[in-house]
């Protein structure tokens, strides 16, 4: 509810124009269209408003994008015809522009090409090639340039049998409304020239999140004596986070995650591409040892500088619970022991990420689940998601908030899961993420 007048103001009473009221409504109104012409005969009519006589035709022409001295008339209005938004036989040049004729020479040709606004009185332009049919016993025309980055592109002509029907205030009036109305069309257009690319931007951007989901795992292996959760958040669309899981021996199973840098459409590809770089099932060389210089190589090779990937490739036997990693510029996993409950880094031996050098020496390191542990593997996309603090500093979320979390659950996958997405809600206190979370859990479950 707006708030009662001060008593203190005093204003003028503007009642005795009622063209500002009526201005102020079409104003408002205009400034909701989303379409050029139906903006362009909002604002027209605004612009038409005046006493005296009105023009008999008014013709506007354009020459955007075409040769020297071609033109199209986009529109051919009688008086009876006015710019107005009720008028639904409007014509449309926007949508009609390729079916539009071109036009050389005559009269319009011959005003246009002087670039400036013209009065031009005493006219007779019944043997014009051009317009003479529809413009005969017109004896005056007001000719106003609308200009677009220093060129006069568009035109209005405006004709009447009166040859005293307009002056130079009227030239110069026309000159300003007419330009200040092409600036806002051509405003529109391009709005709605980059609605219609992100539209197609955002379809292609949900072909590429739906491909790459394709590439994750379908369902989480069946690993005798193990439970298995999986987390997948993206901050966009589509995303550079991955894993996966390879059975390659009797006992003997792969575990993945990785990272690309940075995130979107150029980070999906390559984490494409890292899918088709892993080992087929039952590839006995699949051991990280083995892997990691392959896909390295092929990575140093086919990615654009400055870009790489994190990955922390992991080989689990199912039956004794044996782990042997090998950690690529990653974070360590995290270990919850299921009997104390302490959560423990599997820090290893750093090594770079992949894609940066070609020469790749590989130092697995070994740790063991024993029955109720949990490993938790995970992207930098978790510790790293900040918070802004009152001083505008960011405060991230940490591996200590991290293994609190896991403290905080049963060790059980579902509940892991759970309760790092609580703490990461509670840290930040939105729904949504700087960048890519993906959470793989593995438990051997107790008695196994």
């Amino acid at each position: 509810m707006p708030a009662p007048p001060s008593p203190s103001l005093t204003r003028v009473d503007t009642s005795v124009r009622p063209q500002i009221a009526s201005l102020t409504r079409m104003l408002r109104e205009g400034s909701r269209l989303e379409d050029p012409a139906r903006m362009l005969a909002q604002y027209g009519a605004i612009f038409g408003m005046g006493e005296g006589p009105r023009r008999d035709m008014l013709l506007t022409v354009s020459r955007r994008g075409l040769p020297e001295g071609k033109y199209k008339i986009t529109r051919f209005l009688s008086e009876a015809q006015r710019l107005h938004p009720d008028n639904p036989d409007l014509p449309n040049p926007w949508r009609d522009w390729e079916r539009l004729r071109v036009y050389e020479g005559g009269f319009i040709g011959e005003v246009i090409a002087l670039e400036e606004p013209q009065l031009i009185v005493g006219l007779d332009l019944t043997d014009d090639p051009i317009v003479g049919d529809r413009l005969k016993g017109l004896r005056s025309c007001m000719v106003t340039p609308n200009f677009d980055e220093g060129a006069a592109t568009n035109w209005a002509l405006q004709f009447s049998r009166d040859e005293r029907r307009w002056g130079v205030e009227d030239l110069e009036r026309w000159m300003i409304s007419g330009n200040l109305l092409g600036t806002a069309t051509r405003n529109l257009v391009t709005r709605r020239s980059v609605d219609e690319l992100n539209r197609r931007l955002e379809y292609q951007f949900d072909e590429v999140a739906r491909v790459q989901r394709s590439l994750l795992p379908d369902a989480k292996p069946r690993i005798p004596g193990y439970s298995i959760g999986t987390s997948y958040l993206t901050s966009q669309k589509a995303g550079g986070d991955y894993y996966d899981f390879y059975h390659f021996g009797e006992h003997e199973w792969g575990v993945m995650i990785a990272d690309v840098s940075g995130h979107g459409a150029a980070a999906a590809t390559v984490m494409a591409m890292l899918h088709a770089m892993l080992p087929e099932p039952g590839d006995p060389d699949a051991t990280p040892q083995r892997i990691v210089p392959k896909i390295n190589r092929r990575l140093v090779r086919s990615l654009h500088e400055g870009m790489f990937v994190t990955a922390l490739f992991v080989h689990l036997n199912a039956q004794t619970g044996e782990l042997s990693y090998v950690r690529c510029g990653h974070p360590p996993a995290r270990v919850r022991r299921g009997k104390s409950g302490a959560v423990e880094p599997l820090v290893g031996v750093p090594l770079l990420p992949l894609g940066i050098v070609e020469e790749y020496e590989v130092e697995a390191a070994s740790a063991r689940l024993d029955p109720g542990d949990s490993l938790v593997l995970y992207t930098d996309g978790i510790t790293e998601e900040p918070r802004t603090l009152p001083d505008g500093s960011r405060d991230m979320f940490g591996v200590e908030r991290l293994d609190a979390a896991l403290r905080e659950c049963t060790g059980e996958p579902t509940c892991v899961v759970e309760s790092i997405h609580h703490a990461l809600h509670e840290h930040t206190g939105e729904m949504k993420r700087e960048d890519d979370q993906t959470l793989v859990v593995l438990r051997r479950e107790p008695g196994a």
